[in-house]
């Protein structure tokens, strides 16, 4: 009887001792199982588009915003990256969370510079991204398909064609005929020369506003150039009563048969245009009042102390000017420093037979 008794409490006790084990498997369970609601899955997407690669990560937090989740995982988003979610967001199971690496690169266009942030691969791409419009004319650089790179400066070119027609003058052209009436040496002109018109079309180019191309589509002549003639004596020389001799500061003898005191400046002229008695402006051709020295007399042109201090030399009376009045001439230099050196001073002309 007291064996069974004793047997009894026994197995009681199993019973207690299974029954807590039971309890504090269970009050487990349902403690994981609390937690386990907690937890959430997120999966993290890398992307890099400058060099073509994209990492995924899996990754189970217990954290309740997007701002918690990346701090707990030392995530760092960079200045000009862009994430798909916000750091205020929360984040929820199954959340797919995607940050795409930036760059900024500087845009200048239409007179403006922008800094543009892409998270394109090329700047055809980010010009998309960010509603750059590009006419098929345009001229970008560096090119449209050129991967962006950190801080690159991208410039666009503005390219416009248009046609336009405008009047234009046909440069009038010269010849010379003998005339036996005139004197050897001496010209005249018989036929001013006139120039001419022509109506011409181009197609132009412009780049940013600037003329960078003009192609002759069409061109037609509205009036004709008239040439101009100028006659050439071929007739005798005359005797000149007075005629003198002098020695010439080159050392070489001249004859002259009048001498002339003026007031002689310098000029020069590369513009391409003839003189008034169709010669080109050059060294010898020298500007006169047609008054007092008629055009295409021979001359020589120095210094009023017989050359010592300079001497211009052979020349032609081949040019008329408007400040060229009475005893005044204007000698030719080739460069603007001769004629600055030269400035103004009192020359005597010789007139030659």
């Amino acid at each position: 009887m007291l064996q069974s008794k004793k047997g009894s409490k026994a197995r009681k006790l199993l019973s207690s001792v299974i029954a807590a084990f039971m309890l504090t498997s269970i009050l487990t369970l349902l403690t994981g199982a609390v937690l386990d609601i907690k937890a959430k899955r997120v999966t993290l997407v890398l992307v890099d588009a400058f060099s073509d690669s994209e990492n995924t990560q899996k990754f189970t937090t217990r954290q309740d915003f997007v701002s918690e989740f990346l701090s707990e995982n030392d995530i760092e988003i960079g200045e000009f990256d862009k994430i798909s979610m916000l750091p205020e967001d929360e984040l929820y199971d199954g959340a797919r969370l995607i940050i795409r690496k930036g760059r900024k690169f500087t845009l200048s266009i239409d007179g403006n510079v922008e800094i543009i942030t892409t998270t394109k691969k090329t700047v055809r791409e980010a010009f998309e991204e960010a509603g750059v419009s590009i006419n098929e004319t345009d001229r970008v650089e560096p090119s449209l398909d050129d991967v962006i790179s950190e801080d690159m400066h991208v410039d666009v070119y503005r390219v416009l064609e248009k046609q336009i027609t405008v009047d234009e003058e046909i440069p009038f052209s010269s010849k010379e005929v003998s005339d036996k009436t005139l004197q050897k040496g001496k010209t005249k002109i018989k036929t001013k020369g006139q120039n001419g018109l022509k109506r011409a079309t181009y197609n132009i180019t412009t780049e940013n506003g600037i003329e960078i191309r003009r192609e002759l589509v069409s061109a037609v002549t509205v009036k004709n150039p008239v040439t101009q003639v100028v006659a050439v004596g071929t007739g005798e020389k005359k005797s000149t009563k007075g005629q003198k001799v002098v020695a010439a500061n080159a050392g070489a003898t001249l004859s002259y048969s009048k001498k002339i005191t003026v007031t002689a400046t310098a000029y020069t002229d590369h513009s391409g245009n003839k003189t008034a008695s169709g010669r080109m402006p050059q060294y010898g051709v020298i500007a006169v009042d047609p008054k007092v020295i008629p055009l295409g007399t021979r001359l020589y042109v120095e210094s009023t102390d017989d050359g010592k201090s300079w001497t211009y030399g052979y020349c032609v009376a081949g040019d008329t000017g408007g400040a060229i009045k009475g005893n005044k001439i204007d000698l030719f230099y080739n460069t603007e420093g001769e004629c600055v050196r030269f400035g103004r001073r009192t020359a005597i002309v010789y007139v030659l037979d």
